[in-house]
């Protein structure tokens, strides 16, 4: 009757043993499939219209992208745009004057397509007053603005340039132009109608020297 317990007792450790063995090794296959279900993601294509504010005035040039990926586009003229993203990325708006703007795409988004429209706020940067000179410090430059020695050169063309002699010469050799003769020409015609219509002046004393001379009775003696 021993030997008969010791056998009996030997195979029941056994079955437990490749029973614990089994139970192990599938608990253990099961936790890379549930592990890699919950880390799987889905490509969803994100599509778009990026706005001024609350208005329907399409803004292009914005930036849609995943940070620290390769992913990403530009809005086009119109502000409309479509790129294509995983579940639980997120994504960056941006464009120089707007605030930056982000969308987070939900883990467990059912669908394969994602649209939105966003509304970009507009951002007044003020930059600060710069000043630009090829000199270190305002000591460096005015000495250098009182070292400076003016060329000779030019002043020299000047003062020739407007010598009156030289500016007479130019005027007597230079012909004018069309535009200068029609000038000049309607400039004589202006004159002669002028002196046309000019009424003779008679001065006082000729007219007091002709009475007295009608009085004296001097053309009756002619």
């Amino acid at each position: 009757m021993r030997v008969i317990i010791k056998e009996q007792s030997s195979h029941v450790k056994l079955y437990r043993i490749i029973l614990s063995v089994i139970l192990l090794t599938i608990v253990f296959a099961a936790i890379p499939e549930q592990a890699q279900a919950q880390g799987r993601k889905r490509v969803v294509q994100l599509s778009g219209f990026v706005t001024v504010g609350d208005s329907l005035y399409g803004v292009s040039g914005v930036s849609v992208f995943v940070p620290d990926t390769d992913r990403g586009i530009q809005s086009n003229r119109y502000g409309f745009f479509s790129l294509p993203v995983l579940t639980g990325d997120t994504v960056v708006f941006s464009a120089l004057g707007y605030k930056t703007e982000t969308l987070v795409i939900p883990q467990n988004y059912p669908s394969t397509s994602y649209s939105i429209i966003m509304q970009m706020q507009e951002e007044a940067i003020e930059l600060p007053e710069v000043t630009v000179i090829p000199w270190a410090t305002e000591r460096d430059f005015k000495e250098a603005v009182l070292a400076l020695e003016l060329p000779d050169a030019g002043r020299s063309a000047a003062e020739r340039n407007l010598d009156p002699e030289r500016l007479q010469e130019l005027f007597d050799l230079v012909p004018m132009d069309g535009s200068a003769n029609s000038k000049v020409f309607n400039q004589h015609q202006r004159i002669q109608g002028q002196n046309r219509y000019l009424i003779p002046t008679v001065s006082p004393f000729a007219i007091i020297k002709l009475i007295d001379m009608l009085k004296n009775g001097e053309f009756r003696k002619k």
